[in-house]
């Protein structure tokens, strides 16, 4: 079976469709690598209460944390470089560097085997460790992370999270209205009576900063 390089394509566009605008492909595979997953929640604030409640709010961020060598003895050739110097600005441009045209640094896909991965780069550390008698760097290890992103289409396609078919629970915040929570779960203010009854309110202007609201799920 032929060795697969890890390559990483950049793309203008969130989705990481169509043509891509660089690509840079790894000298060696990484030896391992590390994926890291978060999910967001915010603590309930009741008063007098004798603990506390975590409401879901997100799926946070995933991390693709890799290390990739650059080597510059000759050993093996650099793809597309000359020198592990030029490897490096060349993996920047495509990683990491501003862009013009789209005014922020490329989004990117990932692959390497069963890995593929829509992301951009949040950091990039450069440790250099064997140099030429001219000073000239012969082998450096990039310590890349890549955070997971996907495009808003995609998102709410995925998530949903306006469905009036799913269970919403939110935190009233200061100029919050009942019809106005509402409107923003369901698209529809005209809800706001069931939402009254569904958390036992006596008037739709009874709920004040801090109070937790339950939105059920409404079938139009």
């Amino acid at each position: 079976m032929a060795l697969v390089k890890l390559e990483i394509d950049a793309y203008g566009e969130a989705n990481c469709t169509g043509q891509s605008v660089g690509s840079i492909t790894a000298m060696f595979n990484p030896e391992s690598y590390t994926r890291s997953y978060t999910v967001s929640y915010e603590m309930s604030d009741e008063i007098a209460s004798s603990a506390a409640t975590m409401i879901f709010r997100r799926i946070g961020q995933s991390d693709l944390n890799l290390k990739l060598i650059v080597d510059g003895t000759g050993i093996v050739p650099l793809p597309g470089a000359t020198s592990v110097d030029a490897y490096i600005t060349n993996f920047l441009s495509v990683v990491y560097n501003y862009q013009g045209s789209s005014h922020r640094p490329n989004y990117l896909k990932l692959t390497w085997g069963s890995l593929s991965v829509v992301c951009v780069c949040t950091s990039v550390n450069v440790a250099y460790s064997l140099f030429n008698q001219d000073g000239t760097a012969l082998r450096a290890t990039l310590n890349v992370i890549f955070a997971g992103t996907v495009d808003f289409k995609t998102k709410a396609q995925e998530a949903q999270k306006s469905s009036p078919d799913l269970t919403h629970v939110r935190t009233v915040k200061a100029g919050d209205t009942l019809p106005l929570m509402t409107y923003q779960i369901y698209g529809d203010s005209s809800y706001y009576l069931q939402v009254a009854r569904a958390n036992n309110l006596t008037s739709v202007s009874a709920i004040k900063p801090g109070d937790q609201i339950y939105f059920p799920p409404i079938k139009k």
